[in-house]
């Protein structure tokens, strides 16, 4: 999970918690319309900018490109307190109860809540085709256009935008069943279960452009999924026109399971690179991580609950619980993320020994913990080779150095110079 997509969502929604004021809807839309069009003009211009710069061959076209990605990053995350302006500086937040319909749908309120932020990032997108579009890089015209920004919003930030608006929205309809207040809690609590359980899994394999593996690579990619104590988990082929190396498992539950393993990364590393790859994802599976995380954010709403609750005399005690449970989420649920990421590596590597391809083993698979070690580590390094900042600690995964330092400690292997060795 990119935390600047986590904070787009949540920081958002948490903007509902502001207690309402007298304040316009109108003006307060219009005030938000204006400052979210400046910006993404603002990224448009830098667009441009970047790309004279090129066709005037001032700098390189690898240089300009990395020039406009920091500067697009920088306008998205500035854009995220852009957001909250909007939301709370200029009150549309504080105005959504006064808006007939809306009050009472939790549904329509997330959607208002979210627009300003997801329109931001929806123009650094567009800025990017843009880019491309006026360096021939990609064709022109309103279609490809739009096509790009969804491709963007469908590879990236969908999988969270989208089951969080269906299960509000399905609130909004339990709310309005004749039942009782506490047989609609019941009902909620169920829906949010099986829908997390069998709906997610499901949504996001859908939401993300996914074929099957052929034949062969499917049955091997079975093959190690099973012989890691991993079984009924369907292995699909994730099409991202060849742009990214990832490999991500939705669902937990077998038979609902899928594991998604990038065109890029089944295309261009070596078999040996794939099952360890393949094995770390198996490892989350075996040892539990994703329940794990998913329940590692509890403690934090439990206090921001609490908050709330102390407080509850006061104007201020959502907005208060939420920030409190906010900056917790992101705290616990990076030391566990962390945990969880060097556990699934070594736990890779030991499995790899056990089911490799020496007699009776399978084929492609590292024998010994070294190799797989250094198969791993080679493939943590491939993955990152075009994109050298993706090497460093990110919110929910440490660094790649961190990465293969832990593996050969934890594997009783001496450290040795891999970064000189695989590129």
């Amino acid at each position: 999970m990119h935390l600047y997509y986590f904070l787009v969502v949540i920081v958002s929604l948490s903007c509902g918690s502001l207690p309402p004021g007298d304040i316009n809807p109108v003006s307060a839309a219009l005030a938000t319309a204006g400052m979210v069009t400046a910006w993404i003009i603002l990224s448009h211009v830098a667009a441009r900018t970047v790309a004279n710069y090129v066709r005037e061959e001032k700098i390189q076209p690898l240089a300009g490109a990395d020039w406009l990605e920091k500067q697009l990053a920088a306008f998205r995350w500035i854009g995220l307190g852009v957001a909250v302006l909007c939301l709370a500086g200029f009150g549309l937040a504080r105005a959504i109860p006064a808006i007939p319909w809306v009050a009472d749908s939790m549904f329509l309120q997330s959607i208002l809540l979210m627009v300003p932020a997801l329109a931001i990032a929806t123009g650094t997108w567009s800025a990017e085709h843009y880019y491309g579009a006026l360096l021939g890089y990609t064709a022109r015209g309103p279609k490809n256009h739009v096509q790009s920004v969804w491709q963007s919003f469908r590879a990236g930030m969908a999988w969270l935008v989208v089951p969080v608006l269906f299960l509000l929205g399905m609130a909004d309809l339990i709310g309005r069943l004749p039942i009782s207040p506490s047989a609609s809690a019941i009902v909620t609590v169920v829906t949010i279960g099986a829908f997390v359980v069998l709906g997610l899994p499901w949504m996001i394999r859908h939401l993300f452009k996914t074929e099957s593996i052929d034949g062969p690579t499917e049955q091997w990619v079975n093959e190690l999924m099973q012989a890691a104590g991993v079984r009924r988990t369907r292995a699909v082929r994730w099409n991202t026109g060849h742009s990214a190396f990832n490999a991500m498992v939705a669902g937990f539950v077998p038979p609902l399971r899928t594991l998604l393993l990038s065109d890029r990364l089944l295309d261009e590393l070596p078999r040996p690179q794939i099952a360890m790859v393949v094995l770390h994802e198996a490892a989350h599976l075996r040892r539990r991580h994703v329940p794990m995380r998913m329940l590692a954010v509890l403690p934090a709403w439990g206090a921001g609950a609490l908050l709330t609750r102390m407080t509850s005399q006061q104007s201020w005690s959502l907005a208060a619980g939420s920030v409190v449970g906010i900056l917790l989420t992101m705290m616990i649920l990076r030391w566990v993320a962390y945990r969880t990421e060097y556990d699934a590596d070594v736990q890779a590597c030991q499995t790899a020994a056990s089911i490799g391809s020496g007699p009776g083993g399978i084929d492609g698979v590292p024998n010994t913990v070294e190799e797989a070690t250094d198969a791993l580590a080679a493939a943590l390094m491939r993955v990152t080779f075009d994109q050298p900042a993706n090497r460093k600690p990110t919110w929910m995964h440490p660094g790649v150095a961190d990465r293969i330092a832990w593996m050969r400690t934890q594997c009783e292997t001496p450290i040795i110079h891999t970064f000189a060795k695989v590129s």
